[in-house]
């Protein structure tokens, strides 16, 4: 399913007819050699171009042919290459075929769940291992061809992202809508990949009574016993959005029991995790398991330390996000010059007002309690008033809680309902916007929020 990462679109230019090129910088080689702006990139050396990992495969240094096609008519074109130097080509697609979509039809699926009104490319199902590659995306391994475990293992890539759910066949079957048949092909794949040396990390979201308790533990075990190439496996909670009935009757199916992951619940994982972890450690070397933040916060438990995430590579999973935030908190807000009133002027290119405003955080429901501590604090130390905006997500509905998942049309909403004015910062996480960091999940860009808001607006790093 696609995290919508959208680096370049997500939409290829169609199949055999090359990459479109948005931009060519200028100076570069690519503008030497007359490349221009709208022109598609069709074969690189009588090398037919799938994708940018196609192009960035066959670009050695030397003088390159290029198979151009420009206002229907093709002509080649010679790229001088040099070693570190970028040839200048901007590509408006990553893909320059098809995507691969979809064919799973899971209990849980956020696409089908999502209301009407969001961008485009967040009702695109992609299954796509080049998109797993290229921007972290999850995927099944359950519609690969030959070729395509040819090609990942020739052009070495790795890592790779995979939703598992669970080893069992029949129970990831059931999850995926797909059969046991189909299922048990990923699993194979999986471990035809980790056998030829292609690391992935591994997603399962967990649903109460489907895939936790024992067939959980089993996953676990069996991914780091039987799966080599598996370099960590992250649990995250079953999302139960408003659409879950609306897709249920789409379906013409009965309820499945598909329910949230319950405090209770969320404690038993944590717990599991704990000593899973404490067994991989000593045989491992790592953690190599671990739950997402929302069972802590949840839960009711304190964040782990950040040597629990190891290396964070399931960090944009929602893995570690609610600990980095509170690490970097302080130094984020050092960076856009939020200090206190009265003191030296803020650091160069500091966004903060130069009035002492009110500073505002924004957060979902889910990490209120731990902002509203954070603000706290930094409050204190650094004599400003900084406060938490929570924002109730009505998009998808009260279950959906995590701050990553709200639109733009709500934090305007809940930001007027509090009194936000002239002076005052809004200070936004970037899980919120597109990768270019330019539009929410209903469309609506940052632009036209600043341009609905008094108070000023600046995007941070980190998030929760």
């Amino acid at each position: 399913m696609s995290k919508d990462r959208r680096r370049g679109g997500l939409e290829g230019s169609g199949p055999e007819r090359g990459g479109p090129v948005a931009a060519v910088n200028p100076g570069s080689p690519a503008a030497d050699a007359g490349v221009k702006s709208g022109d598609l990139v069709v074969a690189l050396d009588g090398r037919q171009l799938r994708d940018v990992i196609d192009y960035q495969f066959l670009l050695e240094p030397g003088v390159r042919s290029l198979e151009i096609e420009r206002d229907g008519r093709r002509f080649e074109a010679e790229l001088e290459v040099e070693e570190g130097i970028d040839p200048g080509i901007v590509f408006s697609s990553v893909i320059f075929d098809r995507i691969r979509t979809c064919s799973n039809c899971c209990v849980f699926c956020f696409v089908d769940q999502a209301p009407r009104g969001l961008r485009r490319p967040l009702y695109l199902k992609d299954d796509d291992y080049r998109l797993s590659f290229l921007h972290g995306n999850f995927i099944t391994l359950g519609n690969l061809r030959p070729d395509d475990i040819d090609r990942i293992i020739d052009q070495r890539l790795s890592p790779l992202y995979v939703s598992l759910h669970a080893t069992d066949p029949e129970i990831r079957g059931k999850l995926m809508g797909c059969g046991t048949e189909a299922a048990a092909l990923g699993l194979a794949n999986l471990k035809m990949l980790g056998q030829a040396g292609i690391v992935t990390h591994v997603q399962i979201v967990l649903c109460p009574g489907i895939n936790d308790g024992e067939t959980l533990e089993r996953s676990v075990m069996d991914l780091a016993s039987d799966y080599p190439g598996a370099a960590t496996a992250g649990i995250v909670p079953v999302a139960v959005a408003d659409g879950f009935r609306r897709m249920a009757a789409k379906r013409d199916e009965a309820e499945t029991g598909l329910r949230p992951v319950s405090a209770g619940e969320c404690v038993q994982v944590i717990d599991a995790v704990a000593g899973w972890q404490e067994k991989f450690c000593r045989e491992l070397g790592s953690g190599f398991v671990y739950a997402a933040d929302e069972f802590f916060l949840v839960a009711g438990r304190s964040l782990p330390p950040l040597e629990y995430y190891d290396d964070l590579a399931q960090y944009e999973n929602g893995i570690g996000n609610a600990r980095s935030f509170l690490e970097e908190g302080d130094s984020i807000l050092d960076e856009i010059g939020v200090t206190a009133v009265g003191a030296a002027a803020p650091v160069a290119g500091a966004v903060a007002p130069d009035t002492p405003g009110r500073i505002f955080m924004l957060t979902g429901v889910l990490a209120a309690e731990l902002m509203q501590e954070f603000c706290q604090t930094q409050s204190r130390e650094r004599r400003r008033e900084i406060l938490p905006l929570v924002v109730p997500n009505r998009l998808f509905g009260p279950h959906v809680t995590v701050t990553g998942l709200l639109g733009g049309r709500e934090i305007a909403a809940e930001a007027a309902a509090a009194g936000l004015r002239r002076g005052d910062l809004l200070l936004i996480p970037p899980s919120v916007l597109d990768r270019a960091g330019e539009r929410f999940l209903d469309d609506l860009s940052l632009e036209e929020l600043q341009e609905t808001l008094a108070c000023d607006i600046a995007i941070i790093s980190g998030t929760q």
